[in-house]
């Protein structure tokens, strides 16, 4: 009868290890499939797609208007490529210039005079742009902080003297726009579309 019990013991221990053993197993494997999805979700992003930087983007635009301020940059994705969108006026003159995002070309620019109101917001309205952290840092922070998505449209803007990324982040059906301090990397909020 001890012998038996012995045994009866020793392989309930058995099956209670397995188990462990197997849920343990589990667990990593579920933690390696959401960080498989993470990865592959922000592959989706629109920043895995482009080639052009953030710098020779606004470079690009320096150049076409020397004597512009940067007010705006947008990074989506129109007809399957990545474009970059930079706003800026220079005095009495708005400007727009739409880049390629692969190939740094640039696909239209225009420019319409301002009114006397936006003439007089000029300075209020210029993006500081040193050391600004790049589109890639801001989706990678977005997309941390929801736990996963894709980042489908990123902005960089200006609010109450803050320069400030604004990421689209895309989960299955919701859509989440997170806005992140474009100097420190910190999220000052996060925005739920209904």
């Amino acid at each position: 009868m001890t012998i038996k019990g012995y045994g009866l013991g020793i392989m309930l221990l058995s099956v209670a290890l397995l188990a462990g053993c197997t849920s343990n197993q589990s667990v990593k494997n579920n933690d390696n499939r959401q960080q498989s999805s993470s990865q592959s979700s922000s592959a989706k992003s629109v920043t895995a797609t482009t080639k052009v930087s953030l710098t020779a983007a606004i470079k690009a635009f320096q150049q076409q208007y020397p004597d512009a301020s940067i007010t705006s940059i947008e990074l989506e994705t129109k007809l399957g490529r990545p474009v970059y969108t930079l706003e800026g006026d220079g005095g009495t003159q708005e400007h727009e210039l739409q880049l390629n995002g692969r190939t740094g070309k640039v696909i239209s620019k225009k420019s319409e005079q301002l009114d006397q109101e936006d003439q007089a917001d000029h300075k209020a309205n210029q993006l500081n742009l040193s050391k600004v952290i790049s589109p890639s840092k801001a989706v990678a922070i977005a997309v941390h902080d929801r736990n996963g998505g894709h980042a489908t449209e990123l902005k960089l803007d200006k609010e109450t003297g803050i320069t400030y990324w604004e990421v689209q982040v895309r989960q299955g059906q919701r859509q989440v726009d997170v806005k992140i301090d474009a100097h420190k990397g910190s999220i000052l909020e996060t925005e739920h579309d209904d």
